[in-house]
């Protein structure tokens, strides 16, 4: 019996980001996911104290110059990020969180956290930690895996 692992994780993870979407959703001009994320990464790397700029957003993300200019721009506009000049090169801009940033997080943190612990209803601590081996284990055979020019696995 072929179980399709791949397309399972695949389905599995398209309904979760569906259901993250919603969560997240907010009643004014919503967010995409990507700026979801790109707030929650700004929030991580700022809260060490460490400057974040474009060019890590297009790393972290492996997205396109004008896609993170776009996402940023969005940002600014609704005050939840600032940019300001770097007092050694005035090209370079670090990116900060607003106080309406750092709350629109918090409350996405908040709703994160609480759809986590509905999603794990009735699982017990020995099936997550089986569930979660497994997932290492799947990443670590889909990292050895070396696939040729006709799509199938090399010896």
């Amino acid at each position: 019996m072929s179980r399709k692992t791949a397309l399972r994780i695949r389905m599995l993870s398209n309904e979760l980001n569906r259901k993250v979407t919603e969560v997240l959703k907010e009643e004014e001009e919503p967010s995409s996911a990507i700026q979801m994320r790109v707030l929650n990464f700004i929030h991580r790397r700022n809260n060490g104290n460490e400057p974040i700029y474009q060019k890590d957003i297009e790393q972290e993300f492996d997205i396109r110059r004008s896609t993170a200019t776009g996402i940023l721009q969005r940002l600014e506009k609704r005050e939840l990020i600032e940019r300001t000049s770097c007092k050694e090169d005035n090209r370079l801009k670090a990116i900060f969180l607003t106080p309406s940033g750092q709350h629109q997080v918090k409350e996405n943190i908040s709703k994160l956290e609480n759809f986590d612990k509905l999603l794990i209803q009735g699982i017990s601590e020995g099936e997550l930690a089986t569930f979660f081996r497994l997932l290492d284990k799947l990443s670590e055979n889909s990292k050895n895996i070396e696939i040729n020019k006709e799509g199938r696995r090399d010896a």
